[in-house]
């Protein structure tokens, strides 16, 4: 089955109310010039949204670009008195948000939508485009909602264990985590420590959770493969989750699906660029190098992944036991040759760099096997 499906839908899949407000602005104006910016006018000025952006606006013009995508960049001074009356997207990362919607506020703007960079509010705006993008590729886009058979009697009902990676240096959550009583705490890094936040911890029976300062939650995932044989296993985090219910698990263990991603990422001008931009740019050129000489036949995959416009991030999927061994089995092999292979870091945030190539491994995975299995796409919901 393939990864993609046309939609015979309405062109606004997700996010339906604000997706068709934006659409339909006579002027919008978009707060911010920097990758969060330009991601959503990007998205919004391709299909299905077809939007003219007029301005971008920030703060001060100070360390700003003069113009984005070939539109003017402009101060919110100068803004207040050209575009009161237009629609107004906040596009920078989270800890921007707050300060700027007071600022519009103050300055009497009153139409201002806020997307951050993890909102789910934007991951369904670029799902739509995600959408509309593939379809015109003649491509398939499968939602996991779609994709759930009814429940009934028949069918065989399977074991699913679905994991919520957590870590005793994580920060607070002020949101209610109690919608989610179906995930199973999983402690990463639990060896580097003696607090104890979960009752499963990834330093029992066969594991690596020593490495997780640079594997991330992926010493989680090491051992829910060396030490959980449950049908279905998943692996979600403290602070994203994925928008299930207990009925849509139910339905999913009688289902025919095979594997869970969630809404990709946009980068532009494609994903091997926006990587060197945030990260250290030698570790993506010896990922290449470990499947040049690991596996050779995803070599292909990898070159299209990286000049590409998205991946799927977060380390986040659910699957067939099968398929996770598979996936493991191929990806602990490169990593270990990327360990052994990039150079250390200072940094403690680009010293997570395996974490952070295995998104972009997981992607290549996925999309190269997407004629094998049944693949879904379902949202997640970030918790402040």
């Amino acid at each position: 089955m393939g990864l993609f499906k046309a939609a015979d839908e309405e062109e606004f899949y997700y996010e339906k109310e604000v997706s068709e407000k934006i659409a339909s602005s006579r002027s919008i104006v978009i707060y911010g010039a920097r990758i969060v910016a330009r991601e959503v006018a990007s998205c919004l000025m391709a299909a299905p949204y077809y939007c003219s952006i007029d301005a971008f606006m920030v703060t001060d013009l100070r360390d700003n670009p003069d113009h984005l995508l070939g539109v003017r960049v402009v101060a919110l001074e100068e803004g207040k008195n050209l575009y009161k009356d237009s629609l107004i997207i906040i596009a920078v990362l989270e800890r921007y948000l707050a300060e700027i919607k007071s600022n519009l506020d103050r300055d009497g703007f009153c139409n201002v939508i806020s997307l951050g960079f993890e909102s789910d509010l934007w991951s369904g705006l670029r799902g739509n485009y995600f959408r509309s993008y593939l379809r015109k590729r003649g491509g398939e886009y499968l939602t996991l909602e779609n994709e759930l058979p009814e429940i009934s009697g028949n069918g065989q009902q399977k074991c699913i264990h679905l994991y919520n990676v957590r870590c005793h240096v994580d920060k607070p959550v002020s949101a209610n985590v109690h919608s989610f009583q179906w995930e199973i705490p999983i402690q990463a890094g639990a060896a580097l420590t003696d607090i104890k936040i979960a009752k499963v911890c990834d330093d029992a029976g066969d594991n690596i959770s020593v490495k997780n300062p640079k594997y991330c939650e992926l010493t989680a995932l090491y051992w829910m493969w060396k030490n959980d044989m449950a049908d279905y296993i998943g692996l979600s985090h403290y602070r994203r989750h994925f928008d299930l219910t207990e009925e849509s698990i139910e339905r999913l263990m009688r289902s025919d699906i095979d594997v869970i991603l969630t809404i990709p990422i946009l980068n532009f001008p494609n994903v091997k660029a926006a990587y060197e931009h945030d990260h250290v740019k030698r570790d993506w050129d010896v990922m290449v190098e470990a499947i040049k000489k690991l596996s050779p036949d995803y070599y292909n995959t990898a070159i299209a992944v990286q000049n590409g416009i998205y991946y799927y991030a977060y380390n986040m999927f659910i699957s067939r036991r099968p398929i996770l061994n598979e996936y493991c089995e191929w990806l602990f092999a490169i990593l270990d040759y990327c360990e052994k292979n990039c150079e250390p870091k200072k940094d403690p945030y680009q010293n997570r760099f395996l974490g952070f190539l295995a998104e972009r491994l997981m992607t290549i995975f996925f999309i190269h096997n997407r004629e094998r299995w049944k693949i879904t796409h379902c949202n997640k919901v970030f918790l402040s």
